[in-house]
């Protein structure tokens, strides 16, 4: 395994109307990023991980387009590649194994689990400031491989948020599943056909689900999996995921359920270079805000890059959405993110990330971000996040500034 490791193998205007309307958009806005930045993240994934020649994220992880439960492979490669280390042998530490090593499962089964910690401390323009401790995640994860059959889920707790992927009913404090599928898999022909929950195959799977490009096409990995069927291939140079969409099940009653597709491509031509593009399409009976049918659309393009110069990832996102409910103006826009990720030193990692959108209806101010990030992974299944976040939010009625304060930290099974 160790060898294979060392070669680098593939592994989202009106007229003004008084101040007193303009002072509630300002609370409106202010109220909508502090609950999107309280929902819980889900698991790991890491798009640059293209830097070291790995595009096939169905290398590391049972999801073959990238996040959540790690293969043997992959707990192997994070402990090579992705970690600080102070020995210089390339060896597969022991400590790399479950629970540190501590327990073996079976070849055929694959244990783990994440705990996730936030501190976050935000302050919006004429609105009281934000500060709060949180825990994101509370999961564990287990995955069943025999032969051409594979299963995996997650069980957790979400002491609050997470709510499209939460098992029980209450407001808050309940026991949730993000994802739960089982499959028939062809090693062979790197072919994976899946029933069950499972996120969505769209754009650049990343760990910050708050972005714009994750949350207005709705494709984030915390809880905004769907129920459906899926087939995957992934290769050295070519990777693809179509699922068809059956709505989410966690959700009552089926007219607010949304069916139709999601999907992606995507090709790396040359070594260290990779692009594609998504689609997706669903349609609901009932949307959840508007109480009216909805359709709603996102279609667009990514790319991953390491121009040259190997401590640099670039990587990108750029997606149309809308949405149009029956008898209203459709909500409608461009969306897109830039991300570069530098890695000086193995493990460590400093990232700048621009983020736009004018999605909405009619004419509207655009939304706009910064984020200056620092990344930490400084021990066997361990690191540490820092984010500092600027924003200005825009809609038909004016900008408002929000900066927020993220601190995490992580450690899976």
């Amino acid at each position: 395994m160790f060898a294979r490791l060392r070669e680098g193998t593939a592994l989202c205007r009106p007229p003004m109307l008084g101040m007193r309307r303009g002072h509630a958009f300002f609370v409106r806005a202010s109220l909508f990023l502090a609950f999107a930045m309280l929902a819980p993240a889900s698991a790991h994934a890491y798009p640059w991980m293209i830097r070291h020649h790995y595009t096939n994220c169905g290398l590391c992880h049972v999801d073959p387009s990238g996040s959540g439960p790690l293969t043997e492979y992959g707990r192997a490669l994070g402990d090579v590649v992705l970690r600080t280390r102070t020995d210089d042998d390339g060896a597969v530490k022991p400590s790399a194994g479950f629970l540190f090593g501590a327990v073996k499962p079976p070849e055929w089964l694959d244990l783990g689990g994440d705990l996730r910690l936030m501190l976050l401390r935000s302050k919006a323009e004429k609105s009281q400031l934000i500060d709060r401790t949180i825990w994101m995640q509370l999961d564990g994860e287990a995955t069943i491989d025999v032969g051409h059959f594979i299963a995996s889920g997650s069980l957790g707790y979400a002491p609050e948020g997470a709510l499209g992927a939460a098992l029980t009913r209450a407001p808050e404090k309940n026991l949730i599943s993000r994802q739960h599928w089982l499959g028939y898999q062809d090693k062979s022909i790197d072919l994976l056909v899946r029933l069950g929950r499972m996120n969505l195959p769209f754009g650049i799977r990343t760990v910050e689900h708050t972005l714009g490009v994750r949350q207005l096409t709705l494709t984030n990995i915390n809880d905004q999996q769907q129920y459906g069927a899926a087939v995957a291939i992934s290769s050295e140079k070519l990777r693809g995921e179509l699922m068809g969409i059956a709505g989410n099940l966690q959700l009552r009653p089926d007219d607010y359920r949304e069916r139709g597709y999601s999907a992606y491509l995507e090709w790396a031509p040359v070594e260290r270079l990779a692009f594609g593009a998504s689609s997706l399409l669903t349609h609901r009976s009932r949307d959840t805000i508007k109480l009216k049918e909805t359709w709603r659309h996102a279609h667009g393009l990514f790319a991953r890059w390491v121009p040259g110069w190997e401590p640099l990832v670039l990587q990108t996102e750029w997606d149309w959405v809308l949405s149009s409910s029956k008898d209203e103006f459709h909500r409608s826009g461009l969306v897109s993110f830039l991300q570069a990720d530098i890695e000086f030193v193995q493990g460590m990692h400093f990232m700048a990330t621009g983020e736009a959108n004018n999605v909405g209806t009619r004419e509207r101010f655009w939304t706009l971000g910064g984020w200056a990030s620092y990344a930490w992974f400084f021990a066997p299944h361990a690191d540490l996040r820092l984010d500092v976040i600027r924003q200005s939010i825009g809609s038909s009625l004016g900008s408002v500034g929000v900066t927020t304060l993220l601190l995490q930290g992580h450690m899976f099974l």
